[in-house]
């Protein structure tokens, strides 16, 4: 009988889990992944607006659909206006895009008539053209911007004229005014771990420098931090400009950076008029006497149109004239000289120098452009510890490096003797430019039949076009 019971308590349990189980197997009741795969459908793009006081400009991070196309996403958000409440629409009311294009590096944006509509303040309207002209030059493959309405080029906007060819990149000069109450939002976003590059004031010149028309792949240099206050050399468009960046809520690394001041370091230099009888030449200095500001010189390029000017060598600068020196300032992603101008005054040019003059119809130098003739070293941005020239290697190998480039994005690329693509990578050094971060990958490839020369790639992409930059190539032996 003890035996019968057991056996009816055992099928009894059993009974009892096979429900459970049941109950159990409810989909309703199933357990949910704590982290699901989720695949991302949208990406970011950066808006400008007029801010509150309607003197500057105001970023605004907008997500659209992946897909989407993103030079009209970005126009037809612009249009929408902001959802900042610190900041203003730069369309007037009822403009509508007609169509947009990209044809060679150009983007042809053809509005409605609307987008005419006068402000009746001259800066407004220049604020409004490098709010659109700046978000769409954001956008990789983008150089400049040709504004149409209603199918016609225009040559103002408003009061603002713009001249009927493509427009660049607007820098814009001057105090950059910071409401302070958006300020304090800011910081408790960036307190919550939001927006965090506003802690770093190169990487938020990287991320907002758009306001003031500063680009991602301009060349930046923190030159002092100290005490709140932070000075940052840029070059864009081969000119020099200082930007001043300040702490307003508190010192140190806990306080946000907002820019405060943008100077141009150079003037702008009009160029020659052949129709006022100006003109162009090239020479080398040969003695200067610089009380009575007159340079004496030795005509350069003798093979070009300019020697057809009969000129010098004795040549008097006018007392405002303007003098820009061009610097070398490193190295393009082709290993040729990347140059920046800036003022410089008549006391410092020299002996040798080698000099680009405009004459007014008198002869006499209104301009002078002083060319850089020094060497400088060149530091790759993409410096490569392992492998090292003519290795041997097995796959698969480690590749370890060091990187500065534009969101340490690195590229890794293996090729046969061939020019055949063996394997190709992506990836991201521990910190972006300016600063240097190191990387790692693995590389592997197909056994080979017999032993081959390679060469390993490693590079970056500009962002802008998505051309090869940096480029360092490291022939190796493959097993």
């Amino acid at each position: 009988m003890k035996r019968i019971a057991l056996v009816l308590i055992g099928l009894f349990i059993l009974t009892l889990s096979g429900c459970f189980a049941k109950v159990n197997s409810n989909d309703e009741n199933a357990p949910i992944n704590p982290k699901p795969m989720v695949q991302d459908v949208s990406k970011e793009i950066s808006l400008y607006f007029l801010n509150d006081k309607m003197n500057g400009l105001i970023l605004e991070k907008r997500l659209i659909s992946k897909d989407a196309d993103v030079l009209k996403q970005v126009v037809i958000e612009m249009i929408k206006g902001p959802t900042d409440e610190y900041a203003k629409p730069v369309f007037p009311s009822g403009t509508k895009l007609i169509s947009i294009e990209l044809q060679e590096g150009t983007a042809f944006v053809n509005l409605s008539k609307e987008f005419l509509q006068d402000s009746e303040d001259e800066e407004i309207d220049k604020l409004r053209v490098a709010a659109l002209i700046n978000a769409l030059t954001d956008i990789p493959g983008v150089d400049s911007v040709q504004i149409l309405v209603e199918g016609n080029k225009i040559d103002a906007v408003g009061k603002y004229k713009i001249g009927l060819d493509p427009l660049k990149r607007m820098i814009l000069i001057g105090d950059v005014y910071n409401n302070p109450d958006r300020i304090k939002k800011l910081q408790e976003r960036a307190d919550l771990g939001k927006e965090t590059w506003r802690f770093d004031p190169i990487q938020l010149l990287r991320k907002e420098g758009g306001i003031i028309g500063i680009g991602s792949e301009d060349d930046l240099t923190l030159k002092s931090e100290d005490n709140g206050v932070a000075y940052v050399e840029a070059i864009h468009d081969n000119k020099m400009y200082s930007i001043t960046l300040v702490q307003p809520l508190g010192k140190g690394s806990n306080y946000i950076w907002v820019i405060d001041n943008v100077k141009a370091k150079f003037t702008q230099i009009p160029e020659a008029n052949s129709l006022k009888g100006e003109s162009f030449i090239y020479g080398i200095v040969k003695a200067i006497d610089y009380q009575n500001r007159i340079i004496t010189i030795e005509r350069e390029y003798q093979d070009s149109q300019d020697v057809r000017n009969q000129v010098g060598p004795d040549i008097k600068v006018l007392p405002d004239a303007i003098i820009h020196f061009q610097a070398k300032v490193g190295y393009d992603s082709q290993g040729g000289f990347k140059y920046a101008e800036k003022d410089i005054n008549f006391a410092e040019i020299k002996i040798g120098d080698e000099l680009g003059i405009i004459l007014n119809k008198d002869k006499e130098a209104r301009a002078i452009i002083v060319s850089d003739r020094s060497n400088i070293s060149y530091e790759p941005n993409i410096k490569v510890i392992s492998p090292v020239r003519n290795n041997v290697v097995t796959s698969p190998f480690k590749v370890i490096g060091k990187a500065r480039i534009f969101e340490g994005n690195v590229n890794i690329r293996l090729v046969d003797s061939n020019g055949n693509v063996l394997n190709e990578t992506f990836v991201q050094a521990s910190n972006a430019a300016p600063s240097w971060g190191d990387f790692e990958a693995i590389i592997s490839y197909k056994p080979l039949k017999e032993p081959q020369n390679g060469i390993l790639q490693v590079f970056s992409l500009s962002p802008k076009d998505g051309s090869v930059q940096n480029l360092v190539s490291i022939p190796l032996k493959l097993k």
